[in-house]
């Protein structure tokens, strides 16, 4: 990690946005597919899909962070794409769409005054079709230039898009040059202009992909992050943010407990456990993400040395968006928002709940039999 390379928070100005979490379905991509290497029991990644409503009152401006996948997806999505899902051999599942969601939850469509890519893959695209005319899309740089993304399929039949996404609304390519700002060294948008939302440019999973930085307290963001990774071991732990030596909660019990279980248990599994260096397993992730993953990289790498430090301030809550380890943690909507995740009331906020919460994942019978074993003893 660049020594250089840290993290100093937008300075506050009055204004905040609200933020909700939907959960519109879920896949399940094998794991092999993905990341590297491979860890005993962890064949198949439980991804959620989720989608983000950012309000600002202050100007009256709502955005969706990205839409999740289109219902008919099978039917409607260039072949490239079902072709992918196909031999990837992913399983999806949505009952109901964003759509569905704000429908239901009845927020008129028209109120929707954007849509923010993260980037231009199925599962992050949605339907935008759906939305009026009013209702622009948000991507990121070169998104017009790439033959792989505009125009859409059918219109192109190379794309990854769909070209009725487009039609009689405004399509946005951000322009990061335009602007002077960076945060933790990736050049970033005020979007409302008023220190609450930032657009962060965040290339390497893809050409256009992006994160958002959004400020719900006077000193308290969001991160929602995409697929600047695509599972939390990639990121977790480092030498900012080890591995405890008891880890509570523990990742085996209820999300708020006071039960803790001795991170030592995850050494026998952690690839360093196999080095000369066995000791750093605290401080190194547990996960690479595969090359192929990724159209740049090298590129990405960048981008997962700057989410490590986003995610190692207790002031930032990492949202990826296919994260599984905070469903049982994060309040969805239309129940609630995620304005107030760093309260805590007596108990653990949703940072310090969901942080190692990714390690059930990892709970193999011999880890589940060491946690029981010790929670006996206390």
């Amino acid at each position: 990690m660049p020594d250089e390379l840290s993290l100093q928070l937008p300075p506050f100005n009055g204004s905040i946005v609200r933020v909700s979490i939907l959960y519109a379905g879920r896949m399940e991509i094998p794991t092999a597919m993905m990341l590297q290497p491979q860890i005993p029991g962890h064949d198949i990644v439980d991804a959620p899909i989720y989608s983000f409503l950012v309000e600002n009152d202050k100007v009256g401006k709502k955005l969706m962070y990205d839409l999740g996948m289109m219902k008919d997806w099978e039917e409607r999505q260039a072949p490239p794409i079902r072709n992918q899902m196909q031999s990837a051999n992913v399983t999806v599942d949505i009952p109901s769409d964003v759509v569905d969601i704000l429908k239901s939850a009845s927020v008129p469509l028209s109120s929707i005054n954007s849509i923010l890519w993260s980037h231009h893959h199925a599962d992050h695209t949605g339907d935008p079709s759906l939305f009026p005319p009013t209702t622009s899309i948000i991507v990121g740089p070169g998104f017009k230039s790439n033959r792989q993304t505009y125009p859409g399929y059918p219109d192109n039949p190379d794309a990854h898009t769909v070209q009725d996404a487009f039609e009689g609304r405004d399509l946005i390519e951000l322009d990061f040059d335009a602007s002077p700002l960076k945060v933790c060294g990736l050049r970033a948008i005020d979007w409302f202009e008023d220190d609450s939302f930032y657009i962060l440019e965040a290339l390497g999973h893809t050409s256009d992909h992006i994160m958002a930085l959004a400020r719900t307290s006077e000193d308290r963001f969001l991160l929602l992050a995409g697929d600047a990774a695509h599972h939390v071991g990639e990121f977790r732990p480092t030498p900012l943010l080890p591995l405890p030596e008891f880890i509570r909660p523990s990742p085996f019990g209820a999300p708020r407990s006071v039960i803790a279980c001795p991170g030592s248990i995850f050494e026998q599994i952690h690839p360093c456990s196999h080095s000369h260096d066995s000791g750093s397993f605290r401080t190194t992730p547990f996960y690479e993400p595969l090359s192929v993953i990724n159209s740049d990289p090298a590129t990405a790498r960048v981008t997962l040395e700057a989410l490590k430090v986003f995610d190692a301030s207790p002031d930032v809550l990492v949202i990826l968006a296919h994260d599984p380890s905070l469903r049982d943690i994060l309040e969805f909507y239309p129940e609630g928002d995620l304005t107030g995740w760093e309260r805590q009331d007596g108990q653990p906020n949703s940072k310090e709940a969901g942080t190692w919460r990714f390690l059930r994942d990892f709970g193999t019978k011999d880890i589940q039999e060491l946690v029981k074993a010790q929670q006996k003893t206390e």
